[in-house]
């Protein structure tokens, strides 16, 4: 396999980011009726009891969390690069990602 350049692993960390970031928002998105929900005493929010938003809030965090364990990798060793979306460098083979 021939060895990836700087660029093409910065574009491959910049799709991991992108997709983390659309994973992210879909779990806040499931997330935020059942806030709504506490915070204001409801039962229902379109139509949808609170148990419904509960169990689509959980099965938002689980994609999420797949996709951590997954997907979340270095394009350059494959590995855990680290926390956070706005990483430098690799924490296992210290390739420059962003």
């Amino acid at each position: 396999m021939a060895k990836k350049n700087s660029n093409d692993i910065k574009r491959e960390f910049a799709v991991v980011i992108r997709n983390a970031k659309i994973t992210a928002f879909i779990f806040f998105l499931l997330l935020a009726p059942n806030i709504v929900i506490q915070v204001k005493g409801l039962e229902e929010i379109a139509g949808l009891s609170k148990d419904t938003w509960f169990n689509g809030a959980i099965a938002g965090f689980v994609i999420y969390l797949g996709f951590v364990f997954f997907l979340w990798k270095c394009p350059n060793c494959g590995k855990y690069p680290g926390r956070g979306w706005f990483r430098k460098n690799c924490e296992k083979c210290g390739v420059e990602l962003s």
